[in-house]
C-alpha cells in the first residue's frame, strides 16, 4: 500500500469505521451526539447557580475554579462512544483506537502546538498587546512541559478524542474531510458552554463575544485535528497527542500568570491563536499528505 489514506467505497475506514457504505448514518450522529452532550451537562449540572449568576450579569467570572466534576465531563464523549459502539451502532470497541502514529505524525502532534503558542507568546510580546513572563527559564520550561505535561493532557484530551475523532469524526467523512470537520467544530465547540460561561480560558469577559471566539477556534482546531487523524491512518492516539499538547502549552504559557492582555486576543483560543492555527492548517495540509490505497 502507498502511502495514502482514502474513505474506501465501502465508506468503511480501515482502522475503526463508520456504517452506512458511503452514506452518513446520521440517526447514530444525532444519537452519539445528544449523548454527549446530556452526559456531560448532567455531569456539570453543579455549576449551574454559577452559570445563571454569569447569565445574569452577562459576564464569564473573573476566575475560573476548575473542580473534579469540570474535568470527569469531559470523559463523556467517550463515555458516548462507548455506548453507541457496544448498544446502538453495535461495531464493538474493537480497533477503535486505530493504528500507532508514525514517529513523523507523533512529533508532529506535539511540537506543531509548541510552535504555535511560541509564535503567538512572541507576537503579542513584540507588538505589546500584553507582557509574556514565562517565569522559568524557557528551555528547563518547555523541558518540563513536553516530556510530563503532554502525556498528562494527553491522558485528559482522550476522553474527548475517543468521542470526537474517535466516533463523530469518522461518520462524517462520507461528506469529504473539510465538511466533515466543520460540522465537527462547530458541535464540539458549542459542547464546552457551561464551563465556557463559568470563566474557561476566557474569564471577565462577555458571554457573546466567548462564545463566537471560542467556536471560530473549536472550528479551526477540528481541521487541524481532521488533518492528523485522517494522515495518521484514523490514529486516535495521534490526535489525543494533539489535543493534549495544545492545551499543556496553551494553559501554561497563556494563563493569566505568564500572559497579560484579553483573553479573547492573546489567549489559547484567542483571535490572534485562531490566526496561527489557520495558518498552521495550510502548512499541514501541505506536509501531511493525504496516503492513497494501491
Amino acid at each position: 500500500m502507498s502511502a495514502q489514506l482514502t474513505v474506501q467505497r465501502s465508506g468503511q475506514p480501515r482502522e475503526g469505521g463508520f456504517i452506512g457504505g458511503g452514506t452518513v448514518a446520521w440517526r447514530h450522529v444525532i444519537c452519539f451526539v445528544l449523548l454527549a452532550y446530556g452526559l456531560a451537562w448532567a455531569i456539570w449540572a453543579p455549576l449551574a447557580p454559577a452559570v445563571k449568576d454569569a447569565l445574569w450579569d452577562g459576564r464569564t467570572p473573573d476566575n475560573f475554579a476548575a473542580t473534579p466534576a469540570v474535568t470527569l465531563g469531559m470523559y463523556a464523549p467517550a463515555l458516548a462512544a462507548v455506548l453507541m459502539r457496544l448498544f446502538i451502532s453495535k461495531e464493538g470497541l474493537r480497533r477503535a483506537l486505530g493504528p500507532l502514529p508514525s514517529l513523523r505524525i507523533a512529533l508532529g502532534a506535539v511540537l506543531i502546538p509548541m510552535a504555535l503558542i511560541l509564535i503567538l507568546v512572541v507576537t503579542v510580546a513584540a507588538t505589546n498587546i500584553g507582557d509574556a513572563t514565562p517565569g522559568k527559564p524557557l528551555g528547563a520550561l518547555l523541558a518540563i512541559l513536553t516530556f510530563v505535561g503532554v502525556p498528562v493532557g494527553t491522558a485528559l484530551a482522550f476522553g474527548e478524542e475517543f468521542g470526537w475523532r474517535g466516533y463523530l469524526l469518522p461518520r462524517l467523512l462520507p461528506l469529504g474531510e473539510v465538511k466533515a470537520a466543520i460540522i465537527v467544530g462547530l458541535i464540539w465547540g458549542p459542547w464546552h458552554l457551561p464551563v465556557l460561561i463559568v470563566g474557561l480560558n476566557y474569564p471577565g469577559e462577555p458571554i457573546i463575544a466567548v462564545l463566537g471566539v471560542f467556536c471560530l477556534s473549536a472550528t479551526l482546531l477540528s481541521l487541524l485535528h481532521t488533518r492528523f487523524y485522517v494522515a495518521s491512518g484514523y490514529s486516535l492516539i495521534a490526535v489525543s497527542l494533539l489535543h493534549g499538547s495544545l492545551n499543556t502549552f496553551s494553559d501554561r504559557l497563556t494563563d493569566t500568570n505568564h500572559l497579560s492582555g484579553n483573553p479573547l486576543i492573546v489567549g489559547g483560543g484567542g483571535v490572534i491563536a485562531s490566526a496561527l492555527v489557520a495558518v498552521g492548517i495550510l502548512i499541514t495540509y501541505r506536509v501531511l499528505v493525504r496516503r492513497k490505497s494501491s
